[in-house]
C-alpha cells in the first residue's frame, strides 16, 4: 500500500471517530481537538472552551497557562471534513495563518471580550487571566489544529505586541499520521552510508573495559548536508523512537538553528551552539582505521535518532530551502546495542527485544534535554502495558442474552494503534470483521485509562492535571506490576518479584471506564455551563468516596453498565461539583484550582454537609 493510500485510510478512520463523537455533542471542533491532544507534547492538558465571533474573526478552542515560566498556549481548530475519496485534503499557509490570527485576536482583544463575559461563560477565566497577567506573559504558543494535510510545512511567523516570544505550531493530519505509524514499533532497515551516500562516518570509540558489554559507543561529527539527505530519504523512520520529535521548524530554539544556518559567517559556529544528536542502532558494519581509535561507520541497522529530532528537522528544513550547508557539522553520539540472543547475568529476566526496548527508552529519557519525552511514551513498552494489551485482545465482553460473545474492548498501548490496526487489513470484509470485534466506542487509550483510574481512586485533582500527570501517578500506584523493588528485613535487602496482572484486574479497569462514561453521559445531558471535564472527574471521585462499598466493579464488568438507579445521585453530585468549583475558587482560575489537592479536600468537607442526606 503506497503512503498516500495509507494516509487516506488513516484520515477517514480518524474523521469517522470525530463525527461519531460529534453527533453526540452536537459539535465537531471539540471532539476533533480531544482526539488530537494526546499527540501534542504537553504535561498539562488545556482547558477546552469554545469562543467564535465570525464578524470580528476571533476564535479560541482551548488554553493552557504555565505559571512557572509565564507561558500561555492558545488552541484554535480548523475542522472541515473532506469528501473527496481519492485525494488528501491539503491546507495552505494563508488559511492556517488566518486561524493563528484568530487566536491572536482573542489575546489582543481580551479586555473587550471580558466586558461581555459573566462568570458562567466558559471563556471568562482565560480572558480575565490574560487581562490580569498581560505584563507577566513572556511567551505565547498558538497551536493551529487542522483536519487537513499541511504538506508544504512552511513556518508561520506572528508578532503580538508586548509579547517577547510568539510561536505558531501547526498540528495537521500528516503530522498525526507520522506519529501514529512511528509508535507501532521500529521496522528493521539498513542505511548504507558508504555505498549509497558516498561517505562513511568517522567516529572515535569510547573505551569500554567490558569484553562483551551491552553497548559500543562512538562519538564524532556528521556533516549537516548528509544528515539532511538522510532525513529527506528516510523521514520519520529515523526518529521513530523519539516519538515527540519536532517535525516542523518552530519555536525559539528552532528559529535560532534556522537563523544560524542562514548567516554564512555564523555557520562554522553551529557545532559550538548546538548540542547535537544522540542515536542508537541495533548493528553496523564498522571498521577500525589502522591502529587508531578512529572507526569508519559504513552501514547501520535500524539507526534511530533518540535525541536531536528538533535539530535534524531544522537542518532538513534549511536544506529544503536551499540554504548552503557546506562546512556545517553536528556533533553526534552513536550507541550500538550488543544485546545477545540469550541474556545471562542480568537481574531482570526478559527477552532480547524487551531489553533493547528498555535500553532505548532509558537512552531517550536521559539524553533528551531539548524536547521532553512523555512518561506515557517511555513506559508504553513495559510488561504491565503489554499485558493489558494482550488481555484486551483475549477477553471477550460478556453478553446479556445468552448469545456467544462477539466483541472486546481495545486497549491502545501506542497512540493511533487502533487506526493503524484497521489500515493493515483489506477494505471490506476484513475491516468490517475487525470493527465488529473491536467497535470504535470500545477503544481506550493508556492516558484515558489512567484518568478513569485516578478519579475513581480519589484523585480528581490529578486527573484534572491531564493525561500525562494521571498516567505518571497511575504507574506509580501500580509499580508492583512493572518495576523491580526491594525491601529491607531482618536478613537484609530482598528484591521483590514483579507481580502479574490477571483478567480480574483488567476487568475492573474497564469497569472504571464504564462508570466514567455513565457519568459523562449524564453531565452532558445536564448542559452545565463550563468546566465539563473537571466536573466529571470530581463527580466520579465523590461517587466513589460516598458509595465505594456499594458499587461492585466486577458486577459492572459483567453487566457492562452502571445501574440507572445512580442517575439522580450523579446529577446531584455534578451540580454540587460545578457550584463548589466556581465558588471555592474565589479569584483563582477555576481550572487551575481544580488541579490542587486542597480543592478535592475542600469538596469532601463541603459535600459531607450538602450531600449528607444522600448517603
Amino acid at each position: 500500500m503506497n503512503e498516500t493510500k495509507r494516509k487516506l485510510d488513516y484520515y477517514n478512520e480518524f474523521i469517522d471517530t470525530v463525527e461519531q463523537k460529534g453527533r453526540v455533542l452536537g459539535s465537531r471542533q471539540t471532539p476533533f481537538l480531544q482526539e488530537v491532544l494526546p499527540y501534542i507534547n504537553s504535561e498539562d492538558e488545556p482547558a477546552l472552551i469554545f469562543f467564535s465571533k465570525k464578524e470580528t474573526k476571533i476564535q479560541l478552542n482551548g488554553y493552557l497557562f504555565q505559571e512557572e515560566n509565564n507561558t500561555l498556549s492558545l488552541y484554535v481548530v480548523e475542522y472541515e471534513p473532506f469528501l473527496e475519496e481519492d485525494e488528501l485534503p491539503v491546507a495552505n499557509m494563508t488559511s492556517l495563518k488566518e486561524y493563528a490570527n484568530k487566536a491572536k485576536r482573542f489575546y489582543t482583544n481580551a479586555e473587550s471580550i471580558l466586558q461581555f463575559a459573566d462568570r458562567s461563560m466558559e471563556y471568562h477565566d482565560v480572558t480575565k487571566m490574560i487581562v490580569d497577567k498581560r505584563d507577566e506573559i513572556e511567551e505565547v504558543n498558538i497551536f493551529v489544529i487542522t483536519s487537513k494535510f499541511y504538506l508544504s510545512n512552511k513556518p508561520i511567523d506572528l508578532i503580538i505586541p508586548g509579547v517577547e516570544t510568539v510561536n505558531v505550531h501547526v498540528w495537521d493530519m500528516d503530522r498525526i499520521f507520522k506519529l501514529s505509524e512511528a509508535e507501532q514499533g521500529i521496522r528493521e532497515f539498513d542505511i548504507h552510508f558508504k555505498s549509497e551516500y558516498g561517505l562513511a562516518l568517522q567516529m572515535m570509540q569510547v573505551p569500554n573495559n567490558m569484553k562483551q558489554g551491552l553497548i559500543d559507543c562512538y562519538i564524532g561529527v556528521i556533516p549537516a548536508k548528509l544528515l539532511a539527505k538522510l532525513y529527506d530519504d528516510w523521514g520519520p523512520k529515523l526518529v521513530e523512537r523519539n516519538v515527540r520529535s519536532f517535525l516542523q521548524a518552530r519555536g525559539g530554539t528552532n528559529k535560532g538553528i534556522r537563523d544560524t544556518l542562514k548567516v554564512e559567517s555564523q555557520r562554522e559556529l553551529f557545532v559550538a551552539y548546538n548540542n547535537g544528536i544522540s542515536s542508537v542502532a541495533k548493528a553496523g558494519d564498522i571498521e577500525q582505521i589502522g591502529d587508531t581509535n578512529l572507526y569508519k561507520i559504513n552501514t547501520l541497522t535500524s539507526w534511530q535518532i533518540v535525541n536531536g529530532g528538533q535539530t535534524t528537522a531544522s537542518i532538513h528544513q534549511a536544506y529544503k530551502n536551499d540554504i548552503d550547508l557546506e562546512g556545517v557539522y553536528i556533533q553526534a553520539k552513536l550507541t550500538i546495542l550488543n544485546v545477545p540472543e540469550e541474556i545471562e547475568n542480568i537481574d531482570v529476566q526478559m527477552d532480547r527485544h524487551a531489553l533493547e526496548d528498555e535500553m532505548i527508552a532509558k537512552i531517550s529519557e536521559y539524553a533528551n534535554t531539548q524536547n521532553k519525552i512523555n512518561k506515557s511514551d517511555l513506559l508504553a513498552n513495559t510488561r504491565f502495558m503489554s499485558d493489558l494489551e494482550k488481555l484486551s485482545r483475549n477477553v471477550w465482553i460478556p453478553t446479556q442474552d445468552n448469545r456467544k460473545e462477539e466483541s472486546k474492548w481495545y486497549f491502545e498501548r501506542a497512540r493511533g494503534q487502533y487506526m493503524v490496526d484497521i489500515s493493515r487489513r483489506s477494505k471490506g470484509k476484513e475491516q468490517t470483521a475487525f470493527k465488529k470485534i473491536y467497535p470504535k466506542e470500545n477503544v481506550i487509550t493508556k492516558v484515558e485509562m489512567a484518568k478513569y483510574f485516578m478519579s475513581w481512586e480519589g484523585f480528581p485533582h490529578v486527573s484534572s492535571k491531564g493525561g500525562e500527570e494521571a498516567f505518571k501517578r497511575f504507574m506509580d500506584l501500580n509499580s508492583q506490576y512493572w518495576k523491580q523493588s526491594s525491601v529491607t528485613n531482618d536478613e537484609g535487602e530482598v528484591t521483590k518479584s514483579i507481580l502479574n496482572i490477571d483478567s480480574d484486574y483488567y476487568k475492573k479497569l474497564i469497569a472504571r471506564r464504564i462508570i466514567n462514561a455513565f457519568i459523562t453521559r449524564i453531565v452532558e445531558s445536564m448542559n452545565l455551563k463550563g468546566y465539563r471535564a473537571n466536573v466529571i472527574y470530581y463527580t466520579v471521585a465523590m461517587l466513589s468516596h460516598l458509595y465505594y462499598e456499594e458499587i461492585n466493579l466486577m458486577e459492572i464488568w459483567q453487566q457492562q453498565a452502571l445501574s440507572e438507579k445512580w442517575e439522580d445521585i450523579v446529577r446531584t453530585i455534578a451540580n454540587n461539583a460545578l457550584n463548589y468549583l466556581r465558588e471555592s475558587a474565589g479569584d483563582q482560575n477555576v481550572t487551575q484550582w481544580a488541579k490542587k489537592e486542597d480543592c478535592w479536600k475542600g469538596f469532601i468537607k463541603e459535600s459531607a454537609v450538602v450531600l449528607s442526606g444522600m448517603v
